[in-house]
């Protein structure tokens, strides 16, 4: 377990997070501990939100008065779920097609590889952009289901080639490996080696694959949401102060909505777009330690690492031999 106390504690802190956020409407205010004025006794207004950090709103508050601390609680269940959810698919569907790609049609590999050879030179937010647009670009009026349903869709997409190339590739690897030429020349059939051989390595290689693409999603749903896709949709009642144009709010509070709605507040309110921006790089440095514990440990990773050793070898033997060729030995006589 020493080996992995890391990936423990980093899972531990998570996954409180995780039950707090879910627990949330049993102790946490529903309007967020919300206060847009402050009076005196008289009834003069002396104080208007956003409001500085404070013994009553220890992270400040937003433009609509809502305590930032409370909002963060209440929105890391939608960023974290859908992180995990659309790693999980990625991984899920990604896997299983690039098995199938090398074992059973390694053919289409070359085809396929040509067909996404094109989103290698479309950056990932561009695309999610122009793909979530119909839906999230302006006030919806369709049901929260069915927008989280198509957003989650487009970011399993975006992701979904990349993830079935490594797949493939690492099937590729592991069935030039001694045990399983051998199986084959025995008469083992393809399922016979995704069971016997290659489910330890899947497994391993599942696992490690699942936290590189939580950190993927957490990136592209940050840059999302800089550009005003938000997970959930908009709030209609938008951002108070603004009126016209009318700037859009995170109607589930996920911390990109956080982050791109309170992008324009860093000179105003700058405690209102640090504190989730903070929120996130926890998150993010957390899972990062656990990804570098698990390819440290994971047995399926030592493939990897073995072929990359290779690869270095090879090119250290090929540069040995261009400069030995730089010279040309003669006999004296």
């Amino acid at each position: 377990m020493r080996k992995y106390r890391k990936t423990i504690i980093g899972s531990s802190l998570l996954l409180l997070l995780l039950v707090m956020s879910i627990l949330y409407p049993y102790y946490g205010p529903k309007d967020f501990n919300h206060q847009v004025l402050v009076k005196d006794d008289q009834g003069t207004v002396i104080g208007r939100a956003p409001f500085p950090p404070s013994e009553n709103h220890l992270l400040g508050t937003n433009r609509n008065g809502e305590d930032i601390h409370w909002l963060l609680l209440y929105g890391a269940q939608f960023t974290l779920i859908t992180a995990f959810g659309v790693a999980v698919l990625r991984v899920l569907l990604g896997g299983i097609f690039g098995i199938i790609l090398s074992l059973w049609a390694p053919f289409l590999k070359s085809y396929f590889k040509d067909f996404f050879l094109t989103f290698r030179y479309i950056p990932s937010i561009l695309l999610g952009i122009i793909l979530m647009l119909p839906i999230v670009g302006n006030f919806s009026d369709a049901p929260v289901s069915m927008i989280v349903t198509y957003q989650i869709m487009i970011l399993v997409f975006i992701g979904f080639p990349s993830v079935t190339l490594f797949a493939s590739d690492v099937t590729d690897e592991l069935i030039k490996t001694s045990f399983v030429q051998s199986s084959f020349l025995m008469g083992a059939g393809r399922l016979h080696i995704v069971r016997k051989h290659l489910r330890p390595y899947i497994g391993s290689y599942g696992i490690l694959f699942t936290v590189q693409q939580i950190i993927s999603t957490l990136h592209i749903t940050m840059q999302l949401g800089l550009f005003g896709m938000f997970l959930g949709g908009r709030n209609r009642a938008g951002v108070f102060g603004y009126d016209s144009p009318e700037k859009p709010a995170s109607l589930s509070n996920e911390w990109a909505g956080l982050i791109g709605q309170n992008f324009s507040e860093i000179i105003r309110a700058p405690w209102a777009i640090l504190s989730p921006v903070i929120g996130y790089f926890v998150v993010i440095v957390i899972i990062n330690f656990i990804k570098k514990e698990l390819e440290e440990n994971l047995d399926g990773f030592q493939v990897v690492k073995k072929k990359q050793k290779q690869k270095k070898g090879a090119r250290a033997e090929a540069r040995s031999t261009a400069r030995r060729g730089l010279f040309e030995f003669v006999q004296k006589l």
